[in-house]
């Protein structure tokens, strides 16, 4: 491990493990998003063991379902930054927190009057008004990705299939059922020019980073977190990484003291803070790195290999 913040209490619990929960952008995977042979091989041998690992991912339910399968993964899955568990066999959804649809509402008369993209996250499928740049490649940016093989819709036919991206023309109509019943939304994402912006948009909603809106403004009673220097997702108020968690661990009979939790960005901060390890990657912002317990290297040295083999062997 790289940090230099020791604790006793944490080298006396090696071996004490029974869950590993691990973000996927920026921890999981590497910067050309696989999961590396060292990391791989790591959570094989934490399984033999008799360890679970889950993921526990702001991405789609498929492509969190398919990354856990190409890594033989043993417990149930966390997608849409907590707002679904999903069975680890199958895909199926096991659990949900959709937004209330009077917040999606609210959320969709914000982007409206201050100009901001927003998009709308169903189970697997991304509803958005016209297909753009910014979401016609999305699917493609949720596959399993094969080293050597060209990410590309000829190779990964298969998996692009599962996540789909619906033109609904006007959201709000789509969203009131004026057609069809509407479908949940589990996660909404907005999207700026500037992370400036993003961050007054954040305020204007009631919340900054990590910080979970009650105030009756524009959209009350949600939980805001910032994904990107140009985004923030919007989920259920109470809804969290860390919930998820929680409800998987009841679900288990694992303690909170019996879960290391691995990520770097601002979505995996209360779930670092929640377990019992939580450890921040060496690429993490460094307000990520001080709340977390252990800090190990990047996501470019197999931080995940040497969180397992430091601590959970």
């Amino acid at each position: 491990m790289t940090s230099g913040r020791q604790d006793p209490g944490i080298a006396r619990a090696q071996g004490e493990y029974q869950l590993l929960a691990l973000d996927m952008d920026g921890t999981l995977l590497n910067s050309d998003k696989i999961i590396t042979p060292g990391v791989h091989e790591a959570i094989r041998v934490y399984m033999r063991r008799g360890g679970r690992v889950s993921i526990a991912s702001g991405r789609f339910p498929a492509s969190v379902w398919l990354h856990a399968r190409a890594a033989e993964m043993n417990a149930p899955l966390i997608a849409l930054n907590g707002a679904v568990i999903l069975d680890e066999a199958t895909g199926e959804l096991k659990a949900g927190a959709p937004l209330p649809p009077e917040h999606v509402r609210e959320l969709l008369r914000f982007a409206d009057e201050h100009g901001a993209y927003i998009q709308l996250y169903g189970y697997n499928k991304l509803y958005v008004r016209e297909l753009n740049e910014t979401n016609a490649r999305w699917p493609l940016a949720n596959v399993v990705v094969s080293p050597g093989k060209e990410l590309n819709e000829q190779n990964y036919a298969e998996q692009l299939g599962m996540i789909e991206v619906v033109a609904v023309g006007d959201l709000q109509r789509f969203v009131s059922g004026s057609f069809l019943p509407a479908p949940p939304i589990y996660k909404a994402t907005i999207i700026g020019p500037s992370p400036e912006l993003i961050q007054k948009w954040m305020g204007q909603l009631g919340g900054g980073p990590d910080e979970v809106s009650s105030k009756p403004q524009a959209a009350p009673a949600l939980t805001l977190t910032r994904t990107g220097r140009h985004r923030f997702d919007v989920n259920a108020y109470g809804v969290s990484k860390r919930s998820a968690l929680e409800s998987l661990c009841r679900e288990l009979h694992i303690a909170p003291s019996e879960v290391a939790a691995v990520g770097d960005y601002d979505n995996d901060a209360d779930m670092l803070a929640w377990a019992g390890l939580g450890v921040a990657m060496g690429n993490a912002e460094p307000h990520i790195q001080r709340l977390a317990k252990e800090v190990t290297s990047s996501n470019e040295e197999d931080g995940v290999a040497r969180v397992i083999h430091n601590f959970l062997l």
